[in-house]
């Protein structure tokens, strides 16, 4: 069945109004933005925000939708070769480094909604693509829950909630370090911890 084409006219109208949408909320609270405001910055006519949105619920749930959705799609495409690649390489593996560039890509938005604003299903949904995404790359690496430190589901719980909170603060101090150094940087964290040597084992051995 072909695809419906879009009328190019409706597109543009939708992209700036979402643009709107995302600039007001880089500026203030969700509960203080109105649909009259979002109209006014995309210069819009209010009629013509309700022929393409019921509200500004519904115009925040699409941006999101959209926004996740891209990146799922995009970290997924790095995902299926993780289990043979050499983590002692010194590299980051692609779906790391896809990551980190889906989130710089879309910064205007990820700011205003996950950091100015905490949108709670923007969490929730940014939580479950993490979710699958540890998941799926503890999984390849290690399949036997005997060689692992911790409940496999515990780690997973873990490693996704330090993933969420590191893109937030790299959101948050402007994407001071690059993609790949964040890449990189996570990587290794989420395999090899903080330390390069044990420093209990250190210690001890001064004693």
């Amino acid at each position: 069945m072909p695809t419906e084409k879009k009328d190019p006219r409706a597109v543009r109208t939708q992209r700036l109004l979402k643009q709107a949408f995302i600039e007001l909320m880089e500026e203030k609270k969700f509960d203080q933005i109105t649909v009259q405001d979002i109209s006014d910055r995309a210069t819009v006519k209010r009629v013509t925000f309700y022929l393409h949105y019921k509200d500004k619920y519904d115009l925040m749930y699409q941006c999101i939708d959209e926004t996740l959705n891209e990146l799922h799609d995009k970290v997924n495409e790095k995902v299926s070769f993780i289990g043979n690649f050499d983590f002692l390489d010194e590299q980051p593996h692609p779906s790391f480094v896809q990551l980190f560039h889906q989130v710089s890509e879309n910064y205007p938005f990820y700011n205003a909604l996950l950091v100015k604003n905490r949108i709670p299903y923007l969490t929730s949904r940014l939580l479950e693509i993490i979710h699958e995404f540890v998941s799926e790359g503890i999984n390849q690496i290690e399949p036997n829950d005997e060689n692992l430190t911790a409940n496999r589901s515990l780690i997973i719980k873990y490693v996704e909630s330090a993933f969420l909170e590191v893109i937030i603060w790299w959101i948050e101090s402007g994407m001071h370090l690059s993609e790949s150094e964040m890449a990189f940087q996570l990587m290794n964290l989420s395999i090899k911890g903080p330390y390069i040597h044990n420093p209990m084992k250190i210690n001890h051995n001064q004693e």
